[in-house]
């Protein structure tokens, strides 16, 4: 067995691309490095997967996104279940050839690169010549790039790009669609990899026969140039790391208890839920118990269950004398072991845990065939502000993201929105920009009286592109 033999892990983002998958998988497998295929169908309404499974090799794998995400979310997931020592990005469209591999691999297997780029533009290459304006704007781009990065590259925004496994794994990938180039070029320069680049063909679709990349598109890279650039992620808030620390356990305690008034907000955020839940209900990191009794009636029997002996006090303070509630200290595995529940609800609770997935697996496994998972998390990375790390946030999610730690932790997908629309411009203003606290007494008041009623009814029978929060449900497989 050469160097070059089963050691490249090969992600392929497919949607709707039926008419040319197979062709492409074929000529991907006679490739002598290729040691797996993951294909992530995103969410494709044509018969992607289906063809896809007719291709008889056990090196392929096929993941089903829980709805259409992006490109950039595609290869989050695939670049997550990758084993291989080297990976590489592959469209499924046949317009980059799969013989290019070995060219594409050599500077990583002598150890001169840790990541290669495949140019279009670099000379030496064949191309099929198509669209002057295409041309120039992936070009302009890619200078734009390089003048934040202080990189040189000819092709920023290529297909091709080759990473050693350890690398790509590495990084925190944040944009769902095409802003997955800009952000990681910008984020491999931030980290000092050592980048090539070689020249590769390259056989353009015509827009007629394919082409996704729109103007839209090209805006989005702008805006991703800049903030992942080197002067702005010096600016940026760092996520929580040290978990719930006794500064954290503090500012969340005076948090809750500000909370703790906003009755038409804790009214709101249930009411998400009310639906869904039945039957045995645990409520995992209840805090003060606001949110526990809007849950009671919901339920024939709730566990409130929080890590804080602090907490578990208030709790007891609240609902000792109440046959229906239980109390209970510890995580949500020691809660859930053992257990057959029907119903599990994580308000503001997974976005402080630093294995989500390994948290929703162990609830997934204490749930009933059938039984839900109900969640509200903070939304959009870019909110992320030095409040969210001062209460333990590890992060705060897009709807790709938490639709992905759903999905891996084994849970069919029933409903995954935004909410709260002009929370999110108020968080925005406060706690990023202004850097206030958006939980003090009086912030919280004229939100929860005056603009929670009216987020309540605009919002009933619409789902905004975007919000402060997220609400999802995910079943257990039946």
């Amino acid at each position: 067995m050469t160097a070059t033999t089963r050691c490249l892990s090969v992600v392929i983002p497919a949607y709707n691309e039926q008419s040319t998958v197979v062709d492409l998988l074929n000529r991907v497998l006679a490739q002598p490095a290729v040691g797996e295929v993951i294909v992530v169908n995103d969410g494709s309404g044509d018969a992607t997967a289906e063809q896809v499974r007719t291709v008889d090799d056990d090196r392929v794998r096929l993941i089903d996104q829980p709805f259409n995400m992006g490109k950039g979310a595609a290869l989050r997931r695939g670049f997550i279940e990758a084993t291989l020592p080297y990976v590489i990005v592959q469209d499924a469209d046949l317009e980059y050839d799969p013989n290019e591999y070995p060219r594409l691999l050599a500077p990583l297997l002598d150890g001169r690169a840790d990541v290669v780029y495949g140019s279009r533009f670099a000379g030496g290459a064949e191309r099929r010549v198509l669209f002057f304006w295409h041309s120039l704007g992936n070009k302009l781009l890619t200078l734009l790039s390089n003048m934040t990065t202080d990189l040189n590259l000819s092709d920023m925004e290529t297909c091709y790009k080759i990473f050693r496994r350890e690398v790509i794994q590495s990084i925190e990938i944040n944009e769902d669609r095409f802003g997955f180039e800009p952000e990681i070029t910008a984020k491999l320069a931030r980290a000092n990899w050592r980048i090539y680049e070689v020249s590769v063909s390259y056989d353009g679709r015509t827009y007629d026969e394919g082409k996704k990349i729109g103007w839209r598109d090209g805006v989005r890279a702008v805006y991703c140039i800049a903030r992942y650039s080197k002067p702005l992620a010096r600016f940026s808030t760092k996520p929580a790391v040290d978990g719930l620390v006794d500064e954290v356990d503090d500012e969340l305690t005076a948090t809750l208890h500000n909370l703790d008034s906003a009755t038409n907000y804790a009214d709101w955020v249930v009411g998400h839920f009310s639906e869904h839940l039945s039957g045995t209900v645990v409520e995992i990191g209840a805090g003060t118990g606001t949110m526990t009794e809007r849950l009671e009636p919901l339920a024939e029997r709730l566990v409130a269950s929080d890590l804080s002996p602090a907490r578990i006090a208030d709790l007891h303070r609240r609902f000792d004398g109440n046959p229906k509630v239980d109390i209970v200290e510890g995580d949500a595995a020691s809660v859930m072991s053992g257990g057959s529940y029907d119903g599990v609800v994580m308000i503001n609770v997974l976005e402080h845990l630093g294995d989500d997935k390994g948290e929703l697996e162990g609830i997934r496994k204490g749930l009933r065939p059938g039984g839900v998972v109900a969640i509200f998390v903070p939304a959009h990375a870019a909110l992320y502000s030095e409040f969210d790390r001062r209460v333990g946030h590890f992060r705060r999610y897009s709807r790709s993201t938490l639709g992905t730690v759903l999905a891996r932790a084994g849970f069919e997908i029933v409903d995954i929105r935004y909410v709260n629309q002009p929370g999110a411009i108020a968080w925005w203003l406060l706690a990023k920009t202004l850097r206030r606290t958006p939980t003090s007494g009086l912030f919280v008041k004229l939100y929860d009286t005056y603009a929670i009623p009216v987020i309540g009814k605009l919002e009933a029978n619409r789902r905004p592109s975007f919000g402060q929060s997220l609400v999802a449900v995910g079943r257990a497989p039946r």
